[in-house]
C-alpha cells in the first residue's frame, strides 16, 4: 500500500502487500504534571508536547508487573490514531496500544524536503518540535518494516540519527539502525552522535544552534 496516494496491490511472485488498517481511535488525556514534568526535563515545553499530541496516562508494564505513570506517542495514518506507544516516567519500559505499523510524526512531513529519522519517539519531539526540523521517528532497528522506505520516496536528504549506545554485550543498536535505514533510503546520511549519546542528551548538552548544524541546517 501506498501511504501517499493509497494504490494497493501485490508485487513479485504474487504476493500481496499488506494493507495497513485502522483499527481503532484511541483517547488519552493531555499530558498530566507528571508527565510535564518528565518532559521539561529534556527541554519539551507544554506546547510543543500538545502540538505533536504527546499524551499521557497509567499504563501496565509487563516487566514491572504494575501500573506506571506513563507518556504516550500516537500513531496516525489518514487522520486517525492507529496506535499509541508508550513508555513509563519512573523506568524505561515500553507499552502499545494498537499495532504501529508507520513511523510516529509521518502524519506531519511533507515531500520536497530535507527530513530526520531518529531512533525513537522522544527524540523526534526534541528534532521536530525544539529544534524545528521535519522528522519522524522509529523506536529501533527491530522495528524497521520493509515498507518503511517507500514512505521516504520525493524527499531530499534524509538524515538517519541512531543512538550511540554500546550495550553490556558490545553490541550497538543505534549503529545496526543507521545502516539498516542507510542501506533502504534513498539519499540517506548518517549521522554520527558521540559515543553514549541520543540527539536528545546531544541537544541537552550542546544547545540549540550546534545541534541543528549536527543535523546539516545552517542558520540563517
Amino acid at each position: 500500500q501506498c501511504w501517499h496516494c493509497n494504490e494497493q496491490g501485490s508485487m513479485g511472485r504474487g504476493t500481496k502487500v499488506s494493507a495497513v488498517v485502522p483499527i481503532k481511535t484511541y483517547a488519552a488525556d493531555e499530558v498530566d504534571f507528571g508527565g510535564l514534568d518528565y518532559l521539561k526535563e529534556r527541554g519539551i515545553s507544554e506546547d510543543t508536547a500538545k502540538t505533536l499530541g504527546v499524551c499521557s496516562g497509567r499504563k501496565f508494564f509487563k516487566k514491572s508487573g504494575t501500573e506506571l505513570d506513563a507518556i504516550g506517542f500516537p500513531y496516525r495514518h489518514q487522520g486517525r490514531v492507529t496506535a499509541i506507544k508508550w513508555r513509563s516516567i519512573s523506568t524505561k519500559e515500553f507499552t502499545q496500544d494498537g499495532s504501529a505499523q508507520t513511523l510516529f510524526l509521518a502524519d506531519k512531513i511533507e515531500p520536497g524536503q530535507d527530513i530526520v529519522i531518529t531512533e525513537g519517539e522522544l527524540d523526534a519531539v526534541i528534532v521536530s518540535g525544539v529544534l524545528g526540523i521535519p522528522a519522524v521517528g522509529c523506536p529501533g532497528v527491530a522495528n524497521w518494516k520493509s515498507h518503511y522506505p517507500r514512505l521516504f520516496n520525493g524527499y531530499d536528504t534524509v538524515y538517519v540519527v541512531g543512538d550511540h549506545d554500546v550495550k553490556e554485550d558490545g553490541s550497538n543498536p543505534g549503529a545496526e539502525f543507521n545502516r539498516r535505514v542507510a542501506s533502504e533510503v534513498m539519499n540517506a546520511t548518517i549521522v554520527n552522535l558521540p559515543a553514549g549519546l541520543d540527539i536528545t542528551d546531544y541537544y541537552l548538552q550542546n544547545g540549540y544552534d550546534k545541534t541543528r548544524r549536527l543535523l546539516g541546517v545552517v542558520n540563517e
